[in-house]
């Protein structure tokens, strides 16, 4: 149940169309929706979700809730709930018969002349069963298991999520100062305590604005139990093996749109132990900033990873007792955009002329004198070391193939 709550959260996120930064064609979930709300009472939710439709206008329109339930096997198909009530620009509705004691998906929406908009989506877990009869949604009659949550959306950032229970943990991160209100997502895992990768979209929406550089407010992943943490809240200890500083894995300069969104890059599954003298504050910090004239208003994808080919390096956490980190023996970073940059189109209906893709990959060592281009690969060449499989939202990703004059130009 605990990971059902985690992959919940993460699911509410993903299934939100990203449409600030090029990506979509649709209406924005913001310009519509504000935040859906729900109340829970056994198996019976009571969901509502004002709008800035003007009075009388959602009546003549098909407005309802869709809601989704999350079980083992995945998320189910979404079911349209149309018995609403309007009330100005409130729109409101009672489901009953809910499974007991399961975590869903849901979002309000309005059929438009144009197409369907939505809002932002959100979660909920009903309570146990009790005289509440009647079935949930349908579920998904045939899941693919192999495809994860990535089944369930357009984020072109995301790896495949791998069915890891006993050890990894997924979140996603939005705010309402990020762009369409998505910040990253991430895979943790419990027993490096550390991330394994983060996911996340650049663009100068998130890297300007108004966050006024680092806002150091670190602190524990709110969506991820604080035990498997490390504490943070100072940099890692010697254990007999060097220090290591903090290293973000989403730099804090990659998110300056405004302060909320800038102090989730604070959280502590987005750190990493990083020799700071050499690469944390040498050849990392030069690709961080590298990568910043890599981003195109199509927008630019990025996963930045940690690898551990042995756990021979540890240090320790701020905990009393102390626990122990592993520290990676590598760490990557894997993009993806469209070609020219600007051809307003998802990058899911490119063909594969049109994109771009391309990893970095680093020993976790001191580095003199070396520039980032050295270490340019394939993207399918770190699927390789790291049995990750990224983009899998971008059909005709040309993982493959490395044109490593397009990525040394820009």
């Amino acid at each position: 149940m605990l990971m059902k709550k985690i992959f919940a959260l993460l699911i509410a996120a993903l299934s939100v169309a990203f449409v600030t930064c090029g990506d979509e064609t649709t209406d924005n979930v913001n310009d519509w929706f504000l935040a859906p709300e729900s109340s829970v009472d056994g198996t019976t939710v009571s969901l509502t979700c004002l709008t800035r439709f003007g009075d009388g206008v959602l009546e003549g329109l098909g407005a309802g809730f869709s809601c989704a339930a999350l079980t083992d096997a995945g998320l189910d198909e979404f079911v349209d709930y149309t018995d609403v009530t309007v009330d100005g620009n409130r729109l409101s509705a009672r489901v009953s018969g809910l499974q007991p004691e399961t975590t869903y998906v849901f979002y309000a929406y309005a059929d438009l002349p144009t197409g369907r908009t939505r809002s932002a989506s959100a979660a909920f877990e009903t309570g146990k069963g009790g005289d509440d009869p009647g079935p949930g949604p349908d579920p998904d009659p045939d899941p693919d298991p192999d495809s994860g949550l990535t089944k369930y959306t357009g984020w072109a950032e995301l790896p495949a999520v791998q069915d890891r229970p006993d050890d990894y943990y997924y979140a996603a991160h939005y705010c309402n100062g990020a762009p369409g209100g998505r910040n990253y997502s991430v895979c943790y895992s419990k027993d490096m305590r550390g991330p394994i990768w983060v996911a996340y979209p650049m663009h100068e929406s998130y890297t300007k604005g108004t966050a006024g550089g680092q806002n150091q407010d670190w602190k524990f992943d709110p969506v991820i139990p604080a035990f498997v943490q490390p504490d943070l809240s100072s940099s890692y200890k010697a254990s007999g093996d060097g220090s290591f500083s903090r290293g973000h894995m989403l730099a804090s300069n990659d998110r300056q749109s405004d302060k909320a969104t800038n102090k989730q890059t604070f959280y502590y599954t987005n750190m990493s132990p990083q020799i700071q003298n050499g690469f944390n504050g040498g050849i990392w910090a030069t690709f961080e900033k590298k990568c910043h004239n890599m981003i195109c208003s199509d927008t630019l994808y990025m996963v930045t990873g940690a690898y551990f080919a042995n756990e021979n390096t540890t240090c320790k956490d701020n905990s009393n007792p102390q626990k122990t980190v592993i520290v990676p023996t590598h760490f990557y970073k894997v993009l993806i955009r469209s070609k020219s940059g600007n051809t307003g189109r998802p990058l899911w209906e490119l063909s594969a002329d049109e994109i771009e893709c391309a990893g970095y990959w680093f020993e976790h060592k001191a580095y003199s004198g070396a520039s980032p281009s050295q270490f340019i690969k394939s993207v399918a060449w770190i699927e390789e070391q790291t049995k990750q499989s990224f983009f899998t939202n971008v059909p005709n990703a040309p993982k493959e193939k490395l044109d490593a004059a397009f990525w040394n130009k820009i």
